[in-house]
């Protein structure tokens, strides 16, 4: 990584990071349930060495001290506190994403998760996006299989121990692009979907496997990329849900259906920060104009994917972000109704303006060696919250893309709905088991 490199010892002494302006928003939201917590896995090719995983959690962590912290309060604002702790190493247990307890003193904001032939980091959104979380786990695993005893010859898109860290890597890019523009414009409320909850806890997960060039196949014959495509099945098979329960006569709350779909900001604006750097796009169609097929679909999403991707309207969505933050009103509220204030908003607002979440994270790129001895790699979303109920992520490696669902609900009839889609195109899937 590029930049100016400086010395662990005196960034540590100044003993404190601000916020950046996205995680601000989760010591507000964050409940044992809508825990802000996401996982990232490797599966590799011969079962986890405890011995040398200790060793390599211990060797990277020292190079990523901005992760090394815990959650600090002051009478306006939390800040993340340095402790020079590295992540707890556990035993993977078999609901993923639980809350961390970001209250207790010096409890470090990410874990590492071992089992069988696995290896997962999982990490809170304060700390990092799934941009950050992948840079990190890269360099773990690189440091993890020479341990092991692997020879990697090349080190290209690795992060590697003995290497200085930069200042960009701890800067807050939201602010540091911020420029005082119009609002976008104000959004009605999404459908939800009306599945009952599933009792506590809540959670479950579906994971699915998929040939990559099978998938890209089908969105060129669309001319559209993988993630518009994904986007229109999501939203298609929303739209199916939907008219069922109009034709049972059940009364519809809202008639957009939008989905949530993060931008790696760092794709479009100089920035190299380890922290969040992300903003969404938020698909949608009004079933108020009528029934699409798909094709209407996936045309409708392109464009708007196409239109909203630009720099100068994501622009928007980070000014309105970050001139909240900048109210002096805002400033010199005390912490505690802050708090109470950002949680009402997210509860009465945030929920409730998408039905649906899809995050696709892109390609994983390792060296050759470490590809050889790696079988995939995955990505689970932070659990949804109580309106949205169902979120999905993906990412891929070499030839094969990981799709995981997130559902707290007791029907996977919306999961159902997209891979019998992405089925009926010709792209062959794998439903995998949750052992």
């Amino acid at each position: 990584m590029e930049g100016k490199g400086i010395n662990k010892r005196s960034f540590q002494e100044r003993g404190w990071l601000k916020l950046d302006n996205c995680a601000k928003l989760f010591p507000a939201i964050t409940s044992s349930e809508l825990t802000s917590v996401f996982r990232v896995t490797a599966y590799l090719k011969e079962p986890v060495k405890y011995s040398a995983i200790r060793d390599a959690v211990e060797i990277t962590s020292e190079r990523f001290p901005y992760f090394s912290v815990s959650l600090g309060s002051g009478l306006f604002w939390h800040f993340l506190e340095f402790n020079n702790r590295p992540p707890r190493i556990l035993v993977e247990e078999n609901i993923p994403c639980t809350a961390f307890a970001i209250k207790r003193n010096n409890e470090p904001l990410f874990r590492v998760l071992v089992k069988s032939n696995r290896i997962s980091v999982e990490f809170i959104h304060i700390l990092t996006d799934g941009y950050g979380a992948f840079e990190y786990f890269k360099s773990l695993l690189y440091t993890y299989l020479t341990i092991s005893g692997n020879h990697i010859r090349t080190s290209e898109g690795i992060i590697l121990p003995e290497t200085p860290f930069s200042e960009e890597e701890i800067e807050d890019g939201y602010n540091k692009f911020f420029q005082k523009l119009p609002p976008p414009d104000k959004l009605a409320k999404a459908w939800h979907i009306p599945f009952r909850l599933n009792k506590k806890p809540r959670l479950k997960v579906i994971r699915a496997e998929m040939d990559v060039n099978e998938l890209l196949e089908v969105a060129r014959s669309h001319k559209v990329t993988i993630t518009e495509y994904i986007v229109s099945v999501y939203l298609f098979s929303l739209q199916k849900i939907y008219l069922s329960e109009k034709e049972k006569g059940r009364k519809q709350k809202g008639n957009v259906l939008r989905t949530e779909v993060p931008v790696n900001l760092r794709n479009k604006l100089p920035s190299r920060t380890m922290r969040n750097f992300s903003l969404f796009i938020l698909p949608e169609v009004d079933m108020r104009l009528g029934t699409y097929t798909f094709e209407e679909m996936v045309r409708m999403i392109h464009l708007f994917i196409q239109a909203e991707s630009d720099i100068k309207q994501i622009a928007r969505f980070l000014s309105s972000n970050v001139s909240h933050e900048k109210q002096l009103i805002l400033r010199i509220m005390p912490l505690f109704i802050k708090r109470m204030a950002i949680s009402a908003v997210y509860k009465g607002l945030g929920s409730k303006r998408f039905t649906g979440i899809i995050t696709n994270l892109g390609s994983v790129k390792v060296p050759v060696e470490m590809q050889e001895l790696i079988e995939s790699f995955e990505i689970i979303p932070p659990p949804p919250n109580l309106k949205v109920k169902v979120s999905c992520a993906m990412v891929s490696f070499k030839d094969k893309l990981r799709l995981c669902f997130c559902n707290i609900t007791q029907s996977n009839e919306l999961e159902r709905h997209i891979l019998k889609h992405l089925s009926d195109s010709g792209i062959h899937i794998k439903i995998l088991n949750n052992n």
